[in-house]
């Protein structure tokens, strides 16, 4: 996910949040689902789309623009599992782990970065500080490396990747950019009241600039600073990030829940990369025959695209952007989301209670 961290007086917000967040989970929480609650009370920071077996249970803000945070990488993915399947990309490919770094800015993205390097020595996938073009992907996706993402990006062509987009009738969504090199523009910047005056076209036109820079050239991540992205710089840069709906991602999951809109070795590939839930949490395979995902995550948002189909054939679509969220909400919210997914998943009475909560969004 994107977790861009703040400096200075962000950095004690968002460590007081954490003492927050604890003290209120031990002592004041008192909803039976806070992220129920919180999506109820909080309307016009959220938008749901919730659909089980072609119904559509739940449907607010469907159409709404929001921004996707790594949410987005789906559609990377997407590319990638059909370009290996007309053999434009190997999966076998070895690539340089110093190709992926061109693009990896430390303290950007949560450690997801690192924890993707350490997962290969774990799995000692590595040869000769190399790595498969399937474990790159596989990092951008469960492990939400934004330098794998850019460097896929960089592989499978932005043109490509943009093109498909109403291929797949995602006619609202907005084109993807590098969002990594973008932070490079914010710091360059470094004010919020300059950047926010920066046309779009302008900000896109030196972050590719940025993005084909990197490409041949990494001493240029020298310029970087991270104390010239604070909170509001962080907020421009997030609410630039590429935009879609809930129900345009819902349709997404359906499309790859279906099993049948893809090619059989471009979904064999999708399952690979976005079933990454049955792997790392192996209970699932229990209850599911299919369960992927991809969330997406800035200081101001916190996104989820799931499907899932059961052991009993029922399936599950839901999307849910949140936006405009404030420190001590997101840090809240976070805590206590996968709690949330799993009850949506199980169809008892905690998931009926989350239902008629979200209903009365409707």
């Amino acid at each position: 996910m994107w977790k861009v961290l703040a400096t200075g007086l962000g950095v004690l917000a968002v460590l007081f949040s954490c003492v927050f967040a604890y003290f209120y989970f031990k002592y004041l929480r008192y909803e039976e689902d806070f992220v129920a609650e919180f999506l109820l009370k909080n309307p016009k920071k959220c938008a749901v789309f919730w659909v089980r077996n072609d119904s559509l249970l739940v449907g607010h803000r469907s159409d709404t623009l929001m921004p996707l945070a790594s949410t987005a990488k789906t559609i990377v993915a997407v590319e990638f599992a059909q370009q290996s399947a007309e053999g434009k990309v190997s999966l076998t490919e070895r690539v340089p782990l110093s190709e992926v770094a061109r693009f990896y800015i430390p303290d950007t993205d949560g450690g997801a970065h690192r924890a993707w390097l350490e997962s290969l020595k774990t799995s000692k996938s590595t040869d000769n500080n190399t790595a498969s073009l399937m474990e790159v992907a596989k990092g951008m996706m469960q492990f939400s490396s934004n330098a794998n993402t850019e460097f896929l990006m960089w592989k499978l062509g932005l043109n490509n990747i943009n093109a498909n987009l109403p291929k797949l009738g995602l006619g609202k969504h907005q084109p993807l950019y590098p969002f990594v090199s973008a932070l490079y523009v914010c710091s360059d910047e470094h004010s919020a009241t300059g950047l926010k005056k920066m046309p779009l076209s302008l900000y896109l036109q030196r972050t590719n600039k940025y993005f084909e820079l990197l490409k041949v050239d990494t001493t240029v991540k020298a310029k970087f600073n991270m104390a010239n992205v604070p909170l509001p710089v962080q907020r421009i840069w997030s609410d630039r990030l590429p935009g879609s709906t809930v129900r345009e991602y819902a349709g997404l999951m359906k499309k790859i829940n279906s099993r049948t809109y893809f090619s059989k070795s471009a979904q064999t590939v999708l399952d690979t990369l976005m079933e990454w839930p049955m792997r790392l949490h192996p209970d699932n395979k229990k209850k599911f025959v299919h369960f992927g995902a991809k969330g997406g995550s800035t200081a101001f948002v916190l996104n989820y695209a799931l499907y899932a189909t059961d052991k009993q054939g029922n399936k599950t679509e839901m999307v849910i952007f949140t936006n405009n969220l404030g420190v001590f909400e997101q840090t809240l919210l976070q805590a206590e989301f996968q709690v949330f997914i799993q009850r949506i998943l199980t169809n008892d009475a905690k998931n009926k209670d989350i239902l008629s909560i979200l209903k009365k969004l409707n």
